[in-house]
């Protein structure tokens, strides 16, 4: 298994490191009322040409939409990382926690990597602290996503947040209401 995988997002210089992998340019970036909201390129990745996400440190989640590279199809609606961040005036660090939540193109929400958070639960990846906090935020998306018809939108709505999205989402359902 893994260790926990750790990236730091630098505002300042614009750029995502992902700890073990490398580090990105970030092509945009903006603070909202609600986290931090960014674009980059996926240079190198066969099927996803690009990534925009809304990092919700307050619900823990990081909630990525993929572009797909043409010819390629989509494989999600939404990606969305149960995650633990520190969050700086320049710096951002976003501890996964394993557990993850995938939107299917069709609506369908599912949660995966289960395992992986069970490994490193046995191993001690993670303190009691960060399993808690896994599950706990887990447990609200999949119970908010039920609750709401699967609709991510409506769930995020319910408690206050709209996310907007600089690159057009397919279907009207996936847009935001603001």
């Amino acid at each position: 298994m893994h260790s926990v995988k750790v990236s730091r997002l630098d505002l300042k210089a614009m750029t995502h490191e992902i700890g073990g992998i490398g580090q990105y340019p970030i092509g945009r970036s903006e603070l909202t009322a609600n986290g931090l909201h960014l674009a980059r390129a996926m240079p190198g990745h066969p099927t996803i040409a690009a990534q925009e996400a809304h990092l919700l440190p307050a619900l823990d989640l990081v909630v990525t939409h993929f572009t797909p590279r043409p010819g390629c199809a989509a494989h999600s609606q939404f990606y969305i990382d149960v995650a633990a961040m520190e969050v700086g005036p320049q710096v951002w660090t976003v501890r996964d926690l394993y557990l993850d939540v995938v939107i299917e193109p069709g609506g369908t929400p599912r949660l995966i990597d289960a395992d992986e958070y069970v490994e490193a639960v046995l191993e001690g990846h993670l303190s009691q602290g960060e399993q808690r906090r896994a599950l706990l935020s887990a447990e609200r998306v999949v119970n908010g996503l039920f609750t709401h018809g699967n609709s991510l939108q409506d769930w995020l709505a319910s408690l206050g947040i709209h996310l907007d999205w600089w690159t057009p989402l397919p279907g009207p359902a996936l847009h935001s209401s603001s």
